[in-house]
This record gives C-alpha cells, sequence and structure tokens, in this order.
C-alpha cells in the first residue's frame, strides 16, 4: 500500500464526529471532505481489483485461503465451496479479468462503502489431470455490486451480489460435472 494513501487512511479513520463523507462538516474544508472519500473509493476500488485477482487464482491453484485477508469469513467460504464444487467434477475454473469498470461509487455512508462494476470475464474449465479445457466462454459480462466495511480499521468486502447475462454457450451443471 502507498504511505501517502496509508496516511490519507489514517486521518479519516481519525476524524472525530463524522457521519456522511459527502456532506458539509463544520470545520472541514470542501476539499478535505471530497480527498478523504476519494481515497475511500481509491482504497474501495483497489481492494475490489486485488479480490478479484486473489479469486481466479483460488479458482487456478484450488485455494480460496487468500481471500480471507479481504473479505469475510463467509464470502470466503462460498468462493471455496463453489471451487470444491467444481472440484467434484474433476475440474478447476481457469478465468480471466478482461475488464473491470467502476460504474458507481458511494462511500457516503460512515465505514461503509458500496461499488458497482461492469467486469468481463474469460473463463473455461479444465480437467485437473490433463489440463484440457472444456465449455470456455469469452467475454461474459458480469454486473457486480460490492459493498465494504471498515471493520476494526480495515476495509472488507462484505456483501457481493453478481448478475450475469444470458448466453447459451454457458455449461450446464450436468455438463460441467459430467454427468450426462
Amino acid at each position: 500500500m502507498k504511505p501517502s494513501l496509508c496516511i490519507c487512511l489514517l486521518l479519516l479513520a481519525t476524524l472525530p464526529g463524522c457521519k456522511d463523507s459527502t456532506s458539509s462538516k463544520a470545520g472541514a474544508p470542501p476539499q478535505a471532505q471530497s480527498s478523504a472519500t476519494s481515497a475511500v473509493a481509491e482504497t474501495a476500488h483497489s481492494l475490489i481489483a486485488k479480490y478479484n485477482s486473489l479469486l481466479s487464482e483460488g479458482y487456478k491453484t484450488t485455494d480460496m485461503t487468500k481471500l480471507q485477508e479481504m473479505a469475510t469469513p463467509e464470502l470466503s467460504e462460498k468462493a471455496y465451496y463453489h471451487m470444491a464444487a467444481i472440484g467434484e467434477g474433476k475440474s478447476r475454473m481457469v478465468s480471466e479479468l478482461k475488464k473491470l469498470d467502476f460504474v458507481e461509487t458511494d462511500c457516503s455512508k460512515p465505514a461503509m462503502c458500496r461499488v458497482v462494476t461492469k467486469e468481463v470475464w474469460d473463463f473455461a474449465y479444465a480437467d485437473i489431470l490433463t489440463g484440457a479445457r472444456s465449455n470456455e466462454v469469452k467475454d461474459y459480462i458480469y454486473d457486480v455490486q460490492y459493498v465494504l466495511e471498515n471493520r476494526q480499521r480495515r476495509w472488507i468486502i462484505t456483501e457481493i451480489t453478481a448478475t450475469g447475462e444470458e448466453r447459451k454457450e454457458l455449461p450446464a451443471w450436468d455438463k460441467m460435472f459430467k454427468k450426462q
């Protein structure tokens, strides 16, 4: 983490009586408010990008442990169970985040931030033994809403809601688990 970002976060955490990072506050110039909000938004964006990188790596290596650094235990477990379900079919997901656009960022509530992204992913399923890929999908678009909270001076992802487009080339679970 950049030293200037750490300093901004430390200053943000020590502001007494702050209720809304975008509303007028007595004694704080508007520039300070917007830069504090901007620093939180930058932190949120960075955390989401890192989460997606670790998620992709976790599917590839079948190890979701690192997600616990930036998400709640419940979210980390959900990713683990999904990865394990894919593994039951003797496969692992191989994915690549091709594009990450931050559509909306709302950090107006204290210690909370809501971020909406549009994400473009390529993914396929690779046989665990041979590495042979199947059910490859290119340019799959997800609209994702992340909720982040500052818990004990540490930002973590507490909620993720994703919706994807309907596409006919997506594999059915039976096909993916080879239960045809």
